[in-house]
């Protein structure tokens, strides 16, 4: 089990986290592979898929050397109870509760709620919210995003929700932590003709745009 320090570098360690949500259970393990091939480091499994807790606890003893795996859509404790005692290292949610937060640090594991108001920001933090996920971000924007870091700078914001190929640099040069990528990441096509080469390839694209970013931003900061 890794120290939480360790889960923290390990989740944003590509900037990209995907989001697999209900998928054929017949390909879980091959989506996971190709995407873990493609350079992803977090896989976030939302509960509201079918087998979700088997899934993560599966995934997660599979490729514990490779990539931290957890689970999202997360709106109550039980849930996340139940996905940390299955396995799961991170618990995402699509919006702000004290609960699960407590229940998720109490045994030790990576928090990211949901949040969208500077207010429900602060109070995640406030709450102990170890990131914070801003939903929908492809509603906001980016330039919602860079507002909001100006005075929450010190606050890890994970965008989620409307992050593609063509504004994936845009967020991390906004400052974020890292991105959340469903569709965009796991095409529904590529899974269905069980093209798990295409996955691989646009995975390779996001951590790729995701690192040149970065290190924009560092050659930047060194002028």
């Amino acid at each position: 089990m890794l120290p939480k320090v360790k889960l923290l570098q390990k989740m944003v360690e590509s900037g990209v986290i995907a989001v697999i949500r209900r998928m054929p259970a017949d390909k879980i393990d091959q989506i996971a592979k190709s995407l873990v091939e493609g350079g992803v480091t977090a896989l976030e499994v939302t509960i509201d898929s079918p087998l979700a807790f088997e899934i993560i606890h599966r995934l997660s003893k599979r490729f514990e050397n490779h990539a931290v795996v957890g689970a999202g859509t997360v709106i109550d404790c039980e849930s996340a109870y139940m996905a940390i005692h299955n396995g799961a290292d991170f618990v995402f949610c699509p919006s702000l509760h004290e609960g699960v937060i407590r229940t998720t640090l109490r045994y030790g594991k990576v928090v990211v709620p949901g949040v969208m108001t500077p207010t429900e920001m602060i109070t995640a933090v406030e709450w102990g919210a170890d990131l914070v996920k801003v939903f929908p971000a492809g509603g906001l924007g980016v330039k919602y995003i860079k507002d909001i870091k100006a005075p929450f700078s010190h606050i890890p914001i994970i965008p989620t929700g409307g992050v593609n190929l063509e504004n994936v640099d845009s967020f991390i040069e906004a400052g974020v932590a890292a991105v959340g990528i469903g569709g965009k990441l796991i095409d529904s096509q590529a899974v269905k003709d069980s093209n798990f080469d295409k996955i691989t390839k646009t995975a390779i694209q996001f951590v790729n745009a995701v690192q040149a970013a970065r290190l924009r931003i560092w050659h930047d900061c060194n002028l």
